[in-house]
């Protein structure tokens, strides 16, 4: 069973918008010195990321493994500390960046779980009862409501 270690979501102007991660001790406990550790790895996963989407060898990466299978724009771009690192840019900029372990999951489960993601970031953003008008729109995804819906998406995946 593959599980899901991290998400993020990374504006078109490399801002980080949302990451999580999922396999971290209870919320209800005290954070561990290994949670924080996991949390700044993943941080740096994403980050990492970045730079492959960014390289010029990026174009040939997304190229080539087009050609292998139909994943739709997914990629697998590294694969680091036995967690491998899959992305995906939309076509407005957003890159959606998950980690996962243990096991390679199936193109169609992997796509299946990157378009739900997409769906709760568009739902968010497209909410019309969302204040926008102010200047901290970075903090839009910050909300229980987002955070519940990636975590449900991310448990349902882990089960299917």
């Amino acid at each position: 069973m593959t599980l899901v270690n991290f998400v993020a979501l990374i504006s078109r102007d490399d801002k980080p918008l949302y990451i999580q991660s999922f396999d971290l001790g209870s919320p209800e406990k005290q954070i561990t010195k290994d949670d924080a550790n996991k949390f700044l790895k993943y941080n740096f996963l994403s980050h990492m990321a970045l730079d492959v989407f960014s390289s010029p060898m990026s174009l040939s990466l997304r190229e080539q493994q087009q050609q292998q299978h139909s994943g739709d724009g997914i990629l697998l771009l590294f694969i680091q500390d036995e967690v491998m690192v899959y992305g995906m840019e939309t076509n407005n900029g957003l890159r959606i960046v998950v980690g996962v372990s243990e096991g390679e999951p199936l193109m169609t489960s992997l796509k299946t779980l990157f378009t739900s993601l997409y769906k709760c970031y568009l739902k968010t953003i497209c909410n019309p009862f969302s204040n926008l008008q102010d200047s901290d729109n970075d903090d839009i995804l910050q909300t229980p409501r987002f955070d519940k819906g990636v975590k449900s998406i991310v448990e349902g995946w882990k089960n299917s």
